[in-house]
């Protein structure tokens, strides 16, 4: 285990002791200091390097008001450099609310995710992407059940490969894969991941 994975390991421990209170600080210095928000149905901007159309999202829909039907909602709410500070995530009901809060260094950003149930939070998982030379170069994630690290390749400054390695808590062999992103006149056509016994997802298409 690598010292920056470490790290997100002991703050990862130290937040599960009180998830509820430490999250409502968080939340609380965001609702303090935001400067403007944006409503998408499904997800609208990336933190990560596309984070969402990895996830097998398309770009969500702008709104103007939260809908009736509130499930995957976004709520991204953003500081006067248009910096996302938090982003939430409906549930079914407006009850039910995922929270993730960003925190940005001179090279890197730092994110704790919290999952809502009625009744409850916890925290889901800690996350830190660095940057080198202008470049995300790495992001490393510590959860509850396990831990990921990714590692971004570029090609004529375009980001065209991810290795991808992953270990579940309970789990003695590390999963590797990678992750293949092909572009279309300079536009993301299609995200892959394929497994060393050649099994292969496609994560993102654009048709």
């Amino acid at each position: 285990m690598n010292n920056q994975l470490k790290l997100l390991k002991k703050k990862y421990d130290q937040i599960v002791l009180s998830p509820k209170e430490i999250e409502n600080d968080y939340y609380q210095n965001v609702m303090s200091k935001y400067a403007y928000k944006k409503i998408s149905k499904g997800p609208s901007y990336n933190v990560w390097p596309f984070d969402y159309q990895i996830g097998g999202f398309k770009k969500g829909r702008e709104l103007k008001k939260l809908p009736k039907l509130i499930n995957n909602t976004r709520v991204y709410y953003f500081d006067g450099n248009d910096k996302i500070l938090l982003t939430e995530i409906y549930g079914k009901t407006e009850r039910i609310i995922d929270r993730e809060y960003y925190f940005y260094c001179k090279n890197d950003i730092e994110s704790i995710y919290f999952i809502s149930t009625i009744g409850a939070i916890d925290v889901a998982n800690i996350s830190l992407l660095m940057n080198k030379n202008g470049y995300e170069n790495q992001l490393i994630s510590y959860a509850k059940y396990g831990y990921s690290i990714w590692k971004y390749n570029y090609f004529n400054n375009t980001l065209v490969e991810i290795d991808v390695q992953c270990k579940g808590h309970d789990e003695t062999e590390i999963t590797f894969y990678k992750t293949y992103l092909e572009y279309n006149n300079g536009e993301l056509n299609r995200i892959i991941s394929k497994y060393p016994n050649g099994y292969e997802v496609q994560r993102y298409s654009l048709k």
